[in-house]
């Protein structure tokens, strides 16, 4: 069995187009018919939300999820989030239960802490559902879905990947009406930008509570990662000393051990051996010291994916595009601000900050022209720029971060194998911030 359910097909044997899906069940051609039961879902949110639900116009599938967008008799419009991978499946072959069920936790952890702060337009949570593994060996369909962790969020008015809707339509000749369309287009597309620049930066200056952060810093670390760590979470350049040296020791171990993916098949060579010590060396030359105000090493809440197709976006009368919520925190984790990622994907490239805090693209698309390239450009220094305004104290974290930085990314990038090449790089690296650090 798969870790995910296949999208199913229509009666046709087309793939199903995800309309009408509660008149199908109703008539007894579920297309998820003999997978999972539909209703099931339609009775758990009646009763936990004390509704009626009449319609789905519409259900789609992401990489992990269903979206079922439900309308109800007495109740605002809902989307549900149902995962589409069921641990309690015959041969589930996907994440353990114990990770699905501390990331869901954690999601809606994140959705109960934002909800207070409206500059991060946060989606609305009305109800939520951990899942759960039933004891003993499966050997048939499960007849329930608590295998399938659920989320059920107020609809915000709008739609995702709005990008497109943004762009001037290519024309091969120009005319009044093109150049103003085009304007009116470029104009909206730095409109959304200001929005999103505005709420990274509102995301970039929430503080989460301290207790917060002891609770799920670790639980949220990327691999590879130590089971435990020997001081307290805390805020402080020696607590991150501490996480980057035992995050080292964790990534590489001693000469002999596995090293990556259990599937990588390789182990602790030689170069990386000595890579590690070279790591090890640089840590205390690559963490600046802290600010007065201890702004470099706060927590701050990273969302992880945060770009236009987590989002949805509407238009006001004007014809201004307006973000109504930021979805989709399964990803988030708790960093140091001097790790923070401006990072935000914008149509077809993402626009980021580079080591220096200037304005820079990546994700370029393969066709993309020199005029779009410009335009990307554009949009990138639009957004940094505003950035910045909104959140003054983000560049200042960028510059100071910058081996910091290069060495936390690098480490969270990596995907495993080819080992000894990739930490002979890391290491060469190392000792040359390290010669020239110290001679400073």
């Amino acid at each position: 069995m798969p870790w995910r359910d296949e999208w199913p097909s229509a009666c046709s044997g087309e793939p199903y187009d995800g309309k009408h899906l509660l008149d199908l069940i109703r008539s007894g051609k579920s297309p998820f018919d003999g997978v999972w039961d539909v209703g099931l879902l339609v009775r758990e949110i009646e009763e936990k939300l004390d509704t009626k639900v009449t319609d789905i116009p519409m259900i789609t599938k992401g990489s992990n999820n269903y979206g079922f967008y439900i309308k109800t008799s007495n109740k605002p419009d809902m989307v549900a989030r149902l995962a589409r991978g069921d641990v309690n499946m015959p041969g589930f072959d996907g994440f353990p239960i114990d990770l699905q069920a501390s990331e869901a936790r954690f999601e809606v952890a994140v959705y109960n802490l934002l909800k207070q702060e409206p500059g991060v337009r946060i989606s609305r949570l009305l109800y939520s559902r951990i899942p759960i593994q039933h004891p003993g060996s499966m050997f048939a369909i499960p007849q329930d879905l608590a295998g399938r962790r659920l989320f059920v969020f107020e609809s915000s008015a709008g739609s995702n990947n709005v990008w497109a809707d943004l762009s001037p339509t290519e024309r091969v000749w120009p005319s009044p009406f093109y150049l103003y369309h085009t304007r009116a287009k470029r104009l909206e597309q730095l409109l959304l930008l200001d929005q999103l620049a505005r709420i990274r930066a509102a995301l970039f200056s929430y503080n989460p509570p301290r207790e917060f952060a002891a609770e799920y810093f670790l639980d949220r670390l990327f691999k590879f990662k130590p089971d435990s760590l020997s001081i307290p979470v805390a805020p402080t350049r020696e607590f991150w000393v501490h996480v980057l040296e035992a995050k080292i020791r964790a990534t590489i171990r001693n000469e002999g051990d596995m090293i990556g993916w259990e599937d990588d098949e390789e182990t602790v060579g030689p170069i990386a051996l000595a890579a590690k010590h070279s790591l090890l060396h640089a840590v205390q030359l690559i963490l600046p010291a802290d600010t007065p105000d201890g702004s470099l090493y706060r927590f701050v809440l990273e969302h992880g994916d945060f770009g236009i197709h987590n989002m949805t976006i509407t238009r006001l009368e004007s014809g201004q595009p307006l973000v109504t919520s930021v979805f989709d925190w399964e990803t988030a984790c708790i960093w140091p601000a001097i790790l923070s990622d401006p990072l935000v994907a914008a149509g077809p490239v993402d626009l980021i900050a580079g080591e220096d805090g200037s304005s820079a693209v990546t994700r370029l698309p393969e066709n993309a022209t020199q005029a779009d390239v410009e335009d990307y450009t554009s949009w990138a220094s639009h957004y940094i720029k505003k950035l910045y305004h909104e959140a003054p104290g983000y560049e200042t974290a960028i510059q100071a971060g910058k081996d910091f930085r290069y060495l936390w990314y690098a480490l969270r990038d990596w995907r495993g194998g080819n080992s000894e090449e990739f930490f002979g790089v890391l290491g060469e690296w190392a000792e040359t911030r390290i010669r020239k650090l110290e001679a400073l």
